[in-house]
């Protein structure tokens, strides 16, 4: 794999973070930051797309790339990605919080009411889009990609610094707590990708990522809505 090739596989696994960076300077000065969370789809979209052509050029088709779905064999592990999500997330984030701010995070400021369309969009359709964007990219085609030329190992950590990275504009109310937020995210993105290495399907991590979204985002939101 020549230099070329790896630089354009890094160039996309941080393009996500600095298309979000940029949407996020702009629309929370202006107070308008709940519309970021249309971007994310629009990015998530852009993501599909852009993977889905590349796996389709390397590999013939995307379903053949996911690999056939298997209820008994891959419900299971949905239910364990689910279960590290929550895990590592937790424990990047106490990490994070002792790195950065020596304990407990300062208060954040009261959040901002949630219109519905809001809460239904972080319940339909946000899940659906943030699961198959981020996993087919940073689990599935860019990991592949670059083991071809490094180390495995190498390869898993590099796309979970860059799942990181990405989430570092997202609800972020000053730089500590994004700071926090990269490393939850990146530890979580390197307990995923450690799964993949050990044949954890994509159709799993997909269906694992979307119901840890449905239960940790979309409900929140939908509830906060409605209340």
């Amino acid at each position: 794999m020549s230099n070329r090739a790896i630089a354009g596989v890094l160039l996309l696994l941080l393009a996500r973070g600095a298309v979000l960076s940029v949407a996020a300077v702009l629309l929370i000065p202006a107070g308008a930051g709940i519309f970021l969370n249309v971007v994310i789809v629009g990015v998530d979209i852009a993501t599909i797309v852009v993977t889905g052509r590349l796996i389709r050029k390397s590999h013939g088709s995307v379903r053949r790339f996911v690999g056939r779905f298997v209820a008994r064999r891959d419900i299971p592990l949905a239910g364990v990605t689910m279960f590290v999500l929550f895990v590592s997330l937790g424990l990047g984030t106490l990490v994070g919080n002792a790195l950065v701010f020596a304990g407990p995070p300062p208060a954040s400021p009261s959040g901002v009411d949630v219109p519905l369309w809001l809460g239904l969009w972080s319940l339909l359709v946000m899940p659906v889009t943030v699961a198959l964007a981020e996993e087919l990219l940073y689990r599935g085609w860019a990991p592949e990609r670059l083991t071809a030329a490094w180390h495995p190992g190498v390869a898993v950590v590099v796309c979970a610094v860059a799942f990181g990275l990405q989430h570092a504009p997202l609800s972020a109310t000053s730089p500590g707590e994004a700071v926090v937020r990269v490393i939850a995210t990146g530890v979580a993105g390197l307990a995923l990708g450690i799964m993949r290495t050990r044949g954890v399907t994509l159709g799993a991590l997909i269906l694992g990522h979307w119901a840890f979204d449905v239960i940790g985002l979309g409900l929140p939101a939908l509830s906060s809505a409605l209340s």
